[in-house]
C-alpha cells in the first residue's frame, strides 16, 4: 500500500531461486522496482507468490491453501448446477450420437460449457461467493450474442482430423491447461470426457497449478476435492460420475500434471528458453486449450495490443502446436477483434473487457518448428535445471 521496493524470496522452495532472479534482472533494469511501477502481470503473480512464502515458512500453515475455504464454499452452492450438468453428461454419453452434425453440435454443447463456467471466478469477485447458481444448460446457445470471437469452424476441422487419426489406431492426446477449481474444473472435465467418447481423444492431460494462485484456480487438492466430493455424495448420479472419472485417473486416460513455470512470472512467449521441457511436452500434444483470463494474458504478453491485431500475431511465435483459448473478458487485453468492434463496444458498454459479460474462442493451427536455444541443453546453469523439473500427478 506504500509502493515500497521489491524483495527477494526468503524461502526454500524449488522455485524460488527463479523468482530471485528475475527480480535481480529487474533490478538490473531498474534503479528500484517498486510495487506500482513494475509490470502489473509481474506484481500480480509476485503478490500471489509472496503469500506462498509466507505461509510456507510457518510450521502450522506450510501445506495451508487460504484460498480452499472460497472454493469448497463455490461447490457447494454451485451443486444444483452440477446435478443438471452431470445429468445431460449422462444423457450424452451413454448414448453418443453416430451422427457427425450431431457429434458436432455435442462437442459445441460441451465447448461453450467449459467456456462460460470461466465465469465463476473467486479472483475476480475478491474472493466473494461467485459459484453457478443458475442452470447451466439454459446458457448454452443464448450468450452466443456475447462472442467476440467465434473460432469453431476451424477448430471442428481440427477435431476431426484428430478422430480420423485416432480411428486409424493412432493414440491423440489433447492438454487443457486449467484455470479455476470448483464449478469450472467441472465442466473441463466434462468437456474432456465428450472428447473422448466420441473418440476426438485417447487422452487428456490437465495442467493444474503447483500451489494456491490467483485465489481460485485449480491445484492438485482441488482435483481430489472435486472427486472425492462426486463419489461420496448422497446422490447416485454423482457418484457414479466420480468413479468413472477416478477410473479415467487409474487408467491413464486423465493425466493431471503440474509444473512449476505455470506460476512463475514470465508470458508463455518466454517458455522455449526458460522451461524447454514443458515446451517440448506441450510439442507432444495434438491440441492445446488453454482456459481463462490469466492464461490468455500469458499468452499474449499482457501487452497493449490493439484489438484489430490477430491471434497468431500477438502469441510472439508461442506456437508449440495447434492452439484454442477459451475466455471470458476480465482484463483489459483483447485481440482478434474486426475492425470498428472495440469502439462500439465501449459505447455499449465501458466495462465490456473486465466484466466476465463477454467471451472469446479462438483458434490457431499454427505450429513452429521445435528449435530449442542451445544455451537450454546446457546443463551449467543450476536455475535452469530448476525450471524445467515436472512432476506427473495422479490423484488416488
Amino acid at each position: 500500500m506504500t509502493d515500497k521496493p521489491l524483495t527477494r524470496l526468503e524461502d526454500n522452495l524449488p522455485d524460488s531461486k527463479l523468482w530471485n532472479s528475475f527480480l535481480d534482472e529487474l533490478y538490473k533494469c531498474e534503479d528500484s522496482p517498486r510495487w506500482f511501477l513494475t509490470p502489473w502481470l509481474y506484481i500480480e503473480c509476485l503478490m500471489y507468490r509472496q503469500i506462498v512464502s509466507a505461509l510456507h515458512q510457518s510450521k502450522l500453515l506450510s501445506i495451508f491453501d487460504p484460498f480452499a475455504g472460497g472454493k469448497k464454499a463455490s461447490w457447494k452452492n454451485s451443486e444444483d448446477a452440477i446435478h443438471s450438468v452431470l445429468g445431460f453428461l449422462n444423457k450424452q454419453t451413454c448414448s453418443p450420437p453416430a451422427d457427425i452434425e450431431n457429434v458436432k453440435s455435442l462437442v459445441r454443447q460441451f465447448l461453450e460449457l467449459s467456456l462460460w463456467g470461466n465465469k465463476c471466478d473467486l479472483s475476480i469477485s475478491s474472493g466473494q461467493d461467485n459459484s453457478q447458481t443458475s442452470n447451466p444448460l439454459k446458457q448454452i446457445g443464448q450468450l452466443d450474442e456475447f462472442l467476440l470471437v467465434d473460432d469453431y469452424e476451424c477448430l471442428w476441422s481440427q477435431l476431426l482430423q484428430l478422430r480420423e487419426k485416432h480411428g486409424g489406431c493412432n493414440s491423440v492426446r489433447i492438454d487443457i491447461i486449467l484455470d479455476n477449481a470448483g464449478f469450472e474444473l467441472l465442466s473441463d472435465l466434462c468437456l474432456a470426457e465428450v472428447l473422448l467418447t466420441v473418440g476426438m481423444a485417447s487422452q487428456i492431460m490437465f495442467h493444474i497449478k503447483s500451489y494456491p494462485w490467483f485465489v481460485s484456480d485449480t491445484t492438485e487438492d482441488d482435483v481430489k476435492y472435486c472427486l472425492s466430493k462426486l463419489q461420496q455424495s448422497d446422490m447416485m448420479l454423482e457418484r457414479c460420475q466420480g468413479n468413472a472419472w477416478a477410473a479415467r485417473v487409474n487408467e491413464g486416460s486423465f493425466v493431471f500434471r503440474k509444473d512449476e513455470y505455470w506460476t512463475l512470472p514470465h508470458d508463455y512467449a518466454a517458455m522455449r528458453e526458460k522451461c524447454p521441457k514443458l515446451y517440448t511436452l506441450l510439442s507432444d500434444s495434438d491440441l492445446l486449450i488453454f482456459k481463462g483470463d490469466l492464461n490468455y494474458r500469458k499468452l499474449l504478453g499482457d501487452r497493449e495490443w490493439p484489438c484489430e491485431a490477430t491471434f497468431d500475431e500477438a502469441l510472439l511465435a508461442f506456437n508449440p502446436a495447434p492452439m484454442l483459448s477459451l475466455r471470458t473478458l476480465k482484463a483489459e487485453l483483447c485481440v482478434g477483434l474486426e475492425i470498428g468492434m472495440m469502439e462500439k463496444l465501449t459505447k455499449q458498454d465501458k466495462e465490456w473487457m473486465v466484466s466476465g459479460k463477454y467471451a472469446v474462442i479462438q483458434f490457431t493451427d499454427t505450429v513452429l518448428p521445435l528449435h530449442l536455444p542451445s544455451k537450454a541443453d546446457s546443463s551449467g546453469d543450476s536455475r535452469q535445471k530448476v525450471a524445467i523439473q515436472s512432476t506427473v500427478t495422479v490423484i488416488e
